[in-house]
């Protein structure tokens, strides 16, 4: 089925990426000659950021980048940050013991006396010598005076230089694998590959006229910064866990991925994002550290093991292990109570985050599109209110759309939000998602979108042979570059307009396909309005529209663009207006019987018809009740 509305590629989107990760990809090159001589070990850090930074470029810029190629590209440059791991981590670990032993092991330093005599103490470097009174006889022929000597002994030193003798080895050993990963990349001739299309893609957006920052490119900005900031928030619960080692490491990598996805668009900014990008590297250095603890409370324990049973084999029996044990058992004490420390770290800092008010300045900043991404020239008087049109559940339904989209701008709408199930049932699936994408529309994923890309059908669920139908029929009428668009999709975003918080999502924000409309119990939507951090919640998936209020929080239900299903067949949106807050429930007529004709030259079942041009749902014209 051919597209109607094919969204064009941005010439400035197209031109900002390859300017962005050209740098990026130069840098990579440079850095990979210092890995093979390992003069330092800050080559191999700078690359791997690079490589970590590309691999993040490859995903938010994809829509200007071929789509045949970005898989190879992105598995290439994954490789190359794979294989500098370990010597990464070796490197980091070398220089962390060095530092240990040199600022804690003198404070641990113990005593110990000993007398000699003249002759036989020498100029011994270890050691410090004082005449004893009344030892000895320096006036009798051939009589040594006695003299004590204190000795320095390090009692934490031999375990941790036999700790970091041991990791220094291990380092070197690895560095030819080092040299042949910077061989093998150079072999694949991917980052001449990469610097070549990016060239070309810039060359070309530049003579397409691709010298502004545009809608298309905040828009994307939006909706990778939010998803991130999202999949942060998602590890909060596990503050509260100290010893959920995992969830915190993972909240690391997000913290790192959001940070990374900040600095690929900070130049769409006049503040460049600076504040927000030190915010969060504060954040991953604490994550970090804790990381690192981690890795030591695991590490030693094994490292001592392996020690133990290394004396057995060389002196047949561990008593020379007692040498080096203290040293270990002092520096895993060390990095366990540093640990409790740095977490008690990341609380005070998480709190101070937050009582700041850093996450609604980040908002307000990257929320640009949902001001006036929807108006043609971008301008927008900001002495005005804002209105905002809110669609859902379209269902494939292009014609409702269109009548939606025109009648919202008509009324003065600057942005449109989406709180998904966009295709299904209807007879466009293809057509709705490009011109969702080609009128910048901020989307969500829905309930039956994901059934759908997840070919539910084949399951035999639904039970219902007509919903079968219409998932299979919108699964094979989708193009591949819609479906990996609708597979993008975030469960929910947030954002912030004229210091108002939002919050679209498809069902809840617990629950993709739980109800919240007119027959929600109030307790049900106060116990989310207590956590949901949102002054207004958008929502969709009842096909039955709805404003309600509890507390302070506002619960918008946007009803259905393409299968309303309350006995009114028009199409259904909401006006949200901010500054004054007003919302109003809109309904627009449309050309049903193109969406019916459609419906029947694609063979869809009868009861589809039916449902649009009665507003009513599946289950009461087939008279079961079989959710999909």
């Amino acid at each position: 089925m051919k597209c109607e509305h094919k969204p064009a590629q941005d010439p400035s989107f197209s031109r900002y990426a390859a300017e962005t990760m050209l740098p990026l990809l130069l840098s990579l090159k440079q850095e990979l000659t210092g890995v093979r001589t390992a003069d330092d070990i800050e080559y191999v850090h700078r690359t791997r950021v690079a490589t970590r930074r590309l691999r993040a470029c490859l995903t938010i810029f994809s829509p200007s980048l071929p789509h045949e190629k970005i898989k190879n590209w992105r598995r290439t440059i994954r490789d190359i940050t794979r294989s500098l791991g370990e010597a990464r981590d070796l490197d980091v670990q070398i220089d962390f013991i060095s530092t240990f032993i040199s600022r804690h092991i003198r404070d641990e330093c113990q005593e110990e006396l000993f007398f000699y005599s003249d002759h036989e103490l020498g100029h011994h470097p270890l050691f410090s010598t004082k005449q004893v009174e009344g030892k000895g006889n320096n006036d009798e022929p051939g009589s040594d005076p006695l003299l004590f000597c204190t000795r320095s002994f390090d009692i934490n030193r031999p375990g941790l230089e036999c700790l970091l003798q041991r990791l220094k080895a291990r380092r070197q050993h690895i560095q030819p694998d080092l040299v042949k990963a910077a061989d093998r990349l150079e072999l694949t001739a991917v980052p001449e590959s990469m610097i070549s299309y990016l060239h070309e893609l810039k060359i070309r957006a530049e003579i397409e006229g691709g010298t502004v920052n545009s809608q298309f490119s905040y828009e994307q900005a939006f909706v990778s910064i939010m998803t991130a900031i999202s999949n942060l928030f998602w590890f909060e619960p596990w503050l509260n866990e100290p010893d959920n080692i995992h969830q915190h490491h993972e909240m690391r990598i997000a913290a790192k991925r959001l940070r990374y996805i900040l600095e690929a668009f900070s130049g769409l900014y006049e503040c460049g994002l600076k504040t927000e990008i030190k915010t969060f590297k504060s954040l991953q250095d604490v994550l970090g550290d804790m990381h690192d603890c981690d890795v030591w409370v695991e590490k030693i324990p094994a490292f001592i093991l392996d020690e133990k049973k290394r004396a057995y084999r060389y002196f047949g029996n561990p008593d020379f292990f007692s040498i080096i044990e203290h040293g270990l058992s002092r520096l895993l004490e060390n990095r366990k109570n540093r640990r409790v420390e740095l977490f008690n770290e990341l609380h005070v800092l998480w709190d101070k985050i937050r009582e700041e008010g850093f996450w609604d300045q980040l908002m307000e900043k990257v929320s640009h599109p949902a001001r006036f991404s929807f108006i043609e020239d971008g301008v927008q008087d900001n002495d005005r209110p804002v209105t905002i049109a809110l669609i859902s559940d379209i269902h494939a339904n292009l014609p409702a759309l269109e009548a939606v989209l025109a009648d919202a701008k008509q009324k003065g709408a600057t942005a449109v939000l989406n709180a998904g199930d966009s295709i299904g049932y209807g007879a466009f699936p293809d057509e709705v998602i490009s011109y969702l994408r080609s009128s910048h529309v901020l989307s969500v994923i829905g309930n039956y979108d994901l059934a759908v890309l997840s070919k539910k059908w084949k399951t035999g669920r639904p039970r219902s042979h007509d919903k079968q139908a219409a998932m299979r029929f919108a699964f094979q009428n989708l193009s591949k570059e819609n479906r990996t668009y609708l597979a993008g999709l975030s469960r929910e975003f947030r954002l912030r307009v004229r210091g108002t918080n939002i919050l679209v999502t498809h069902g809840s924000p617990d629950q993709i396909d739980e109800y919240l409309d007119r027959g929600t119990p109030e307790s049900r939507l106060r116990e989310i309005a207590e956590k949901a951090r949102a002054d207004i919640i958008i929502t969709g998936h009842s096909h039955l529209p709805s404003i309600r209020q509890v507390d302070d929080v506002l619960f918008v239900n946007c009803g259905s663009v393409g299968r309303t299903e309350d006995g009114d067949p028009r199409a259904c949106y909401a006006l949200l207006t901010l500054d004054p807050l007003s919302v109003v429930h809109v309904r627009v007529s449309y050309d049903i019987s193109r969406a019916i004709t459609a419906m029947q030259n694609r063979h869809l079942p009868g009861s589809f018809t039916r449902m649009i041009s009665e507003g009513r749902s599946h289950d009461d014209i087939s008279g079961h009740g079989d959710p999909a």
